[in-house]
């Protein structure tokens, strides 16, 4: 069984499982097998959490440590069959490994930080399309273009 730690650049536990720097690896006998470097970047939207998800299940870990994770990051994960732990945020790597820090098993996708914005609307491009603006009418253009005469063939 490994343990997948979510980790910021300072070794202490991300408070965001998409925003951890990295993802330290730990055999059951708490000696670090491997590590996983987050490259998730805003080309790739929130489709790195997927990529994640895939890049760790290839490692076999089998549980993932992190401070904080949204609803459908942890839906998705548990979904796949991962055990999902939750830690204080911050929390040292030194502290958690010596065994002084309580974990909260993540059991239903409720258990995650609810999205602060509606799907769609973080601006990544992994939600529905932005929807048009309304159109402008004519008559909130006449007095911004005030003695112009036409437009497109209307007269003002």
């Amino acid at each position: 069984m490994l343990i997948a730690i979510a980790l910021t650049a300072r070794d202490q536990i991300a408070g965001h499982f998409g925003k951890a720097a990295t993802f330290a690896i730990y055999d059951q006998q708490g000696q670090r097998v491997d590590c996983l470097e987050n490259s998730g970047s805003r080309e790739l939207g929130c489709k790195h959490k997927k990529i994640l998800q895939r890049q760790l299940a290839a490692l076999n870990v089998n549980e993932i440590v992190v401070g904080n994770i949204g609803t459908r990051s942890l839906a998705r994960l548990l979904q796949a069959g991962f055990k999902v732990s939750r830690v204080p945020p911050r929390t040292s790597l030194v502290a958690f490994l010596a065994g002084g820090i309580n974990k909260e098993a993540l059991v239903t996708a409720e258990q995650g930080r609810a999205c602060k914005r509606e799907k769609g609307a973080c601006g990544c491009g992994c939600g529905t399309k932005k929807s048009t603006p309304p159109a402008v009418k004519v008559g909130m253009l006449a007095p911004m273009i005030n003695g112009l005469g036409k437009i497109d063939g209307l007269k003002l």
